[in-house]
């Protein structure tokens, strides 16, 4: 009894097997250069635009381009500095040695990175991170000191105190070279680190296709643009459209089976 009530059924669910296409394909031949030989082609639903690898690749070396170094911030290295400073002799001149104090702690406030590999980089135009304490900060190069640049406004410093010989002295006994080091200092493992995610988020399309806009008509010529449009939407035609939209359904009497 139950068989009779079954069998049709059955029968029916194996005949929309065999009716319904096992898989979505989009048949279309097409080739840059040669003409559309098939019907004006009409996108059925919106569809991301894939770029084409050399346009992704483009894309990562850009960004890629544009990672920005992260430093952090030794604030012993200007402790250290002023703590140096109490050693050397200015004689009488006190008054100077605060001069000296106060030009180091402005300097090392700002951050004093070493000397610049390629002088013909425009400081002015470059970023990097900088960590101090627990903040980080996104900064332009220009708002911090090179080594040379800490070393010349500590020497203007000196020179316009008024002391020439004193001056000359100190000067004569390398202390700008004891009084400048770096002490912002590269993580090299948080710049690769924003560098993979900058690349990661790089993304495979450029733009969204609009249904019911046209990807091609009957005999245009298929070029680079077309191609890449036929591309995207071959992918998304066979990744998405099938029996979704279409489906059937069949009542076995305890379960619906969606076909």
């Amino acid at each position: 009894k139950k068989l009779r009530v079954y069998l049709p059924l059955i029968l029916l669910f194996v005949l929309l097997v065999f009716l319904m296409p096992t898989a979505s394909k989009f048949n279309y031949d097409y080739r840059k250069g040669e003409p559309w030989m098939h019907e004006t082609l009409v996108s059925q639903f919106d569809f991301p635009i894939l770029k084409t690898e050399k346009q992704y690749a483009e894309d990562v070396a850009k960004v890629a381009s544009r990672v920005l170094p992260f430093y952090r911030q030794d604030n012993t290295v200007a402790r250290r500095v002023v703590d140096a400073l109490s050693e050397i002799d200015a004689g009488k001149s006190d008054d100077l040695r605060q001069l000296l104090v106060s030009e180091v702690n402005e300097i090392y406030s700002k951050g004093v990175l070493t000397s610049s590999t390629n002088p013909k980089d425009s400081l002015a135009s470059r970023l990097i991170y900088l960590q101090r304490d627990r903040n980080v900060v996104k900064i332009p190069l220009s708002e911090v000191y090179t080594i040379e640049d800490a070393q010349r406004r500590i020497y203007n410093a000196l020179v316009s105190s008024g002391r020439k010989a004193l001056t000359d002295s100190l000067l004569n006994a390398s202390l700008l070279n004891r009084l400048v080091e770096p002490n912002l200092v590269m993580d090299q493992q948080a710049t690769e680190a924003f560098h993979r995610e900058s690349i990661e988020n790089v993304t495979r399309t450029r733009g969204v296709f609009r249904a019911g806009q046209t990807i091609v008509s009957n005999g245009d010529v298929v070029t680079a643009e077309t191609v890449q449009l036929l591309d995207s939407y071959k992918a998304e035609y066979e990744a998405s459209v099938g029996y979704s939209g279409n489906s059937v359904f069949l009542w076995t009497g305890n379960v619906l089976i969606a076909l």
